[in-house]
């Protein structure tokens, strides 16, 4: 199993804000976590990616423990350890998160070189090569305030999938999309799982997550309810 989620608790400052959340994402499997604003499903989102640490439960990525239940608390993987499991996962932010400055060649090529250390000439052949994949080449050299919303939610998706992930999170990806473009994103993620990548996406558009999941999980006060 790709993600394995067990017992997750989650509280701030009293209130609590998961309860025993629990479910798996697969190799190849598109997974919504459906839900309104303040049901929960972003802090079980920030959790999975290790922006927030669970009160309890366990959290394992490809096999490999974020985190883990032992005799009665969370054991958390250290900072090597976590940056090794980040390397299997990749996240689309809801505001796309790019760099204005930079072309959209930059914003893709960035985390290859500065990060990962590929040379420059390799990490240009391997942007180069997904913006073609999801129809960017023409954009290589413009910059986020030149694109439309479809157009950065791709070069988004570009910028976390060239470092081919196992996991790729999605947080709301069609909160700026017209009805169209939420049609070519259904295409782009579906593509992506059909290719071995799982999928796990955060979303309150139900139209959309009923298209294109193989499951959708509704979130309510903190809990799954249901499944479909």
């Amino acid at each position: 199993m790709l993600l394995e989620v067990r017992g997750l608790y989650k509280a701030f400052k009293g209130n609590q804000v998961l309860s025993d959340i629990n479910f798996d994402v697969a190799e190849g499997e598109i997974v919504s976590l459906l839900g309104q604003s303040g049901a929960g499903k972003t802090t079980i989102l920030r959790c999975i990616t290790g922006l927030e640490r669970p009160d309890q439960g366990s959290i394992f990525v490809n096999g490999r423990a974020m985190c883990e239940q032992k005799d009665g608390r969370p054991c958390f993987a250290s900072k090597q350890e976590l940056y090794n499991i980040r390397q299997d996962m990749g996240m689309v932010f809801q505001s796309y998160h790019l760099f204005p400055h930079m072309t959209v060649l930059k914003n893709v090529t960035l985390a290859l070189t500065d990060v990962h250390k590929i040379p420059a000439a390799k990490a240009r052949e391997m942007a180069l090569n997904m913006l073609e994949t999801l129809g960017l080449s023409d954009k290589a050299d413009s910059h986020p305030y030149e694109l439309s919303g479809g157009q950065k939610q791709r070069v988004a998706i570009a910028r976390s999938c060239v470092t081919n992930p196992k996991l790729l999170c999605f947080d709301e990806p069609t909160a700026a999309l017209d009805p169209q473009t939420t049609q070519e994103m259904t295409r782009i993620i579906r593509s992506l799982a059909a290719e071995g990548m799982g999928i796990l996406i955060i979303s309150h558009d139900m139209p959309f997550v009923q298209a294109v999941s193989d499951r959708v999980l509704t979130v309510e006060n903190g809990k799954i309810k249901q499944s479909a």
